[in-house]
Order: C-alpha cells, then structure tokens, then sequence
C-alpha cells in the first residue's frame, strides 16, 4: 500500500512540478478562464517568462529553453491522455521527461542560474508534497 501511494505521490510530483513551475498569478479574467479549463497548460513563452523573472535569463537562453518545455508539455500531454498505461509506468514515464527537459535547460543556464533553478525545483517538490499530504488527510476524512 505504502508502495502504491510513493508511485501515485511520484506521479503527482512530477505534475505538480510543472503545474508549479508554469503556473502564473490570476491577473486578469483571460487567465480565470484558462485556469478554468480542466487540464490546460501554460504555454511555452509564459514559463519561460516565469523563469526569466526568477533566472534573469538572456534572450538567447530564453531562445533555447522555449522549445525545450514545448517539447516537454507535448510529452506530458500526450502521457496525460494515454490511458492505456499502469499508474507505475506513467509516473516512471513523467519523471524521465522532468529528468531530460531539466538536463537540456541546465545546460543552457550559468552556474549561478543552475543553483536557482535547483532551488526553485526544491520548494515545488516541497509544495507537491504538501498538496498531496492534504489530500490523502481529505480523501480519509471522507
């Protein structure tokens, strides 16, 4: 049981990773809407605009790292909707893409941009944990 629950947490890590790492405040009633919308993603140039305000990135570095998160959305899309595979397999299968998309965009940062990063990958492991602890105390509450 404690197995199955570390698989499902690691499966949601990696999607609230992104989901935390992508998300944007709410500023205006355009971002409401697309808030709304079950299962919509921020598009490329809005996390790489989010990293720019924590990275202080260059316009050649926002140039490469953009179409690396395009990459990584269309794989954790397309993972999203394939309900053919095990729990297990899919979570195995999003931490692979977070690994190769976070070694592309390391590459492209300075040394004191890649300790930024790091810690910024930290509080959203941190932040996914604390939602999934919240919502294995509801779902037992229930």
């Amino acid at each position: 049981m404690k197995y199955a629950l570390s698989l499902a947490a690691l499966f949601l890590l990696c999607a609230a990773a992104s989901q935390a790492v992508l998300a944007l405040p709410q500023s205006s009633g355009q971002d409401q809407a697309r808030e709304d919308q079950a299962g919509s993603w921020p598009t490329p140039d809005e996390v790489v605009s989010k990293l720019d305000s924590k990275l202080s990135l260059t316009d050649d570095q926002k140039a490469k790292i953009t179409p690396i998160i395009a990459e990584r959305q269309e794989k954790l899309k397309a993972l999203q909707a394939d309900t053919s595979g095990r729990r297990l397999r899919k979570a195995r299968k999003a931490k692979s893409i977070f690994e190769d998309s976070d070694k592309k965009i390391k590459a492209v940062l300075t040394d004191d941009q890649k300790q930024k990063y790091e810690a910024m990958e930290q509080e959203m492991r941190q932040q996914a944990r604390e939602r999934m602890q919240q919502r294995a105390s509801n779902n037992s509450s229930q």
